[in-house]
């Protein structure tokens, strides 16, 4: 008898979660849950880091063990004879109280005799006598099982006690990292112009090459020979190359986060002083090179995370809009209003424009945003949400059948410019639905 095939449904893995937002509201959801975590990808791509800016974040403190240093005293303590009988004396490093997040590092990469008693604390929570106070949780980090890495591999029992992530680097949501990193502007210029910068890189080199650069005097960046063979060290020829022939585009280094920008910018505040001070001295790259560090963000997936926790709003997003050379303006409105992870920014939902849209409060919404420039990107994300809506396979039988519907698509197409029209009438067409125009 043929041995019966994996079920897709247990087979399948999710999609790897990048480093970023994302990444750390689920790390927050397992810390309120008190669940056991680990972390699986790469090297070198943040997940130390992204554990302390969780830890940070929750105002709580941060440990971490690297695994594959050890030895099984430094875990498991000392062994002390009292009273005839054997204790452990407790390691410095576990805490004994307080909160926090304990994080083991290079789990499947430590030697068996630190693998178990860390697996033990990891999923039940204690060592010997020792017990891990409540107000801790313990991550762990692990390397892919692929011939890149020697590992010790978990086995499927044992991992289904954790929850599993399966992490990534990813350019956008590392880049508004290295944003407000400090990074130097070089790398971060280099990571705008290459999609692919993180492929043959890992991001924590990228580090290292931005403290390689920061260090050098004008005078030795200017010596070609100098920077390729301190940066040699580091990155593959060819992106050495292409670092030094991007120096004409490396920007100023900011005096802001950029991601301020998007939750807290308004009239007076500092950061609209810096602003307007760039454009009323005619500063246009350090215009350029706030817009280029913002159009990743803004475009990205990251965006629906920051308008969730309000680190995105569109009160900030305009003030700053107002701010702006026309063609800077644009080119934000256009990287935000195409993002359908940030559609919920706007007061119009996709059923109010699908059900009697005409004389609607939905209507006269998009009518006015049409009518302000300044507005226009709110148009693109109520649209982008609403082709988001109908490709949704379990809605299309009855968006399909509902005249309604189909008559109310006809009066949202009337009502739009043809650069926010010609997305919906493609996905109208792709999806099978045939709106009815106004008169029919």
């Amino acid at each position: 008898m043929a041995a019966p095939k994996p079920s897709p449904l247990t087979e399948a893995r999710p999609p790897a979660i990048p480093v970023g937002p994302r990444l750390e509201r689920v790390l927050e959801v397992a810390y309120r849950a008190k669940r056991a975590v680990l972390l699986e990808g790469p090297t070198g791509i943040g997940k130390s880091e992204i554990v302390r800016a969780v830890a940070k974040s929750l105002g709580i403190e941060t440990r971490i063990l690297d695994l594959s240093l050890l030895e099984p005293p430094d875990l498991v303590g000392l062994p002390v004879v009292k009273d005839g009988r054997t204790h452990y004396a407790l390691p410095s490093v576990l805490p004994e109280d307080g909160k926090g997040l304990l994080l083991l590092e290079e789990l499947n990469r430590a030697e068996r005799y630190i693998q178990q008693p860390a697996l033990q604390l990891l999923s039940a929570r204690r060592l010997h006598e020792y017990v891990l106070p409540e107000g801790w949780v313990c991550f762990a980090t692990v390397n892919p099982q692929t011939s890149e890495y020697q590992v010790t591999s978990l086995d499927k029992a044992l991992r289904a006690r954790f929850l599993q992530v399966q992490v990534r680097a990813d350019r956008a949501s590392w880049l508004a990292w290295a944003q407000t990193s400090n990074l130097h502007p070089g790398v971060i210029a280099l990571a705008q112009a290459h999609e692919r910068i993180l492929d043959d890189v890992p991001p924590r080199t990228w580090s290292y090459v931005s403290d390689v650069l920061a260090s050098l005097t004008a005078g030795e960046l200017a010596d070609g020979t100098l920077v390729r063979d301190a940066l040699g060290g580091y990155l593959p020829a060819a992106w050495v190359e292409a670092l030094l022939a991007s120096k004409d585009a490396w920007g100023a280094r900011l005096d802001f986060d950029v991601r301020a920008v998007l939750a807290s910018y308004a009239p007076g505040t500092a950061l609209a002083r810096a602003i307007t001070g760039y454009k009323d001295k005619g500063q246009t790259d350090r215009l350029d090179e706030l817009v280029k560090r913002l159009v990743p963000l803004l475009a990205g997936p990251e965006a629906g995370v920051l308008a969730a926790r309000g680190e995105l709003t569109l009160a900030s997003f305009e003030a700053l809009l107002s701010d702006l050379p026309g063609d800077l303006r644009e080119e934000l409105q256009e990287a935000l209003g195409g993002n359908a992870t940030a559609a919920s920014l706007v007061d119009v939902t996709p059923p109010e424009l699908l059900q009697s849209f005409p004389g609607s409060q939905a209507e006269r919404r998009l009518t006015a945003w049409k009518n302000d420039a300044l507005l226009h990107h709110r148009v693109a994300l109520a649209i982008t949400g609403l082709r988001a809506y109908v490709e949704q396979p379990s809605r299309l039988p009855e968006l399909k059948r509902s005249n309604v519907a189909r008559t109310s698509l006809g009066h949202v197409l009337v009502q739009l410019r043809e650069k926010h029209a010609m997305p919906l009438v493609e996905t109208l067409r792709r999806v099978g639905i045939t709106p009815v125009r106004p008169g029919a």
